[in-house]
């Protein structure tokens, strides 16, 4: 791993407050990470819904941005 430099490895940051981004949704707050690195809309949908199901918290994540035209200025 030291051979990749710190901006360009593949790994996350938990945060201890339960409330990451407490302006946006369930949803909104699991995706953040997937569209700044610019994933596709439908390919973040399935992996949010992925994770959440994993967590059984599928019925919080259930409105989302992805159907929508427009998402706020911090999608970037």
């Amino acid at each position: 791993m030291s051979d990749v430099p710190p901006h360009k490895r593949n790994v996350n940051t938990v945060f201890q407050s339960y409330a990451l981004f407490p302006f946006l949704s369930v949803f909104d707050n699991v995706a953040f990470g997937l569209r700044h690195r610019g994933i596709s809309k439908t390919e973040i949908s399935g992996r949010v819904h992925e994770a959440l199901d994993l967590v059984r918290l599928r019925a919080y994540g259930l409105t989302n941005l992805t159907d929508n035209e427009s998402s706020p200025a911090w999608c970037g």
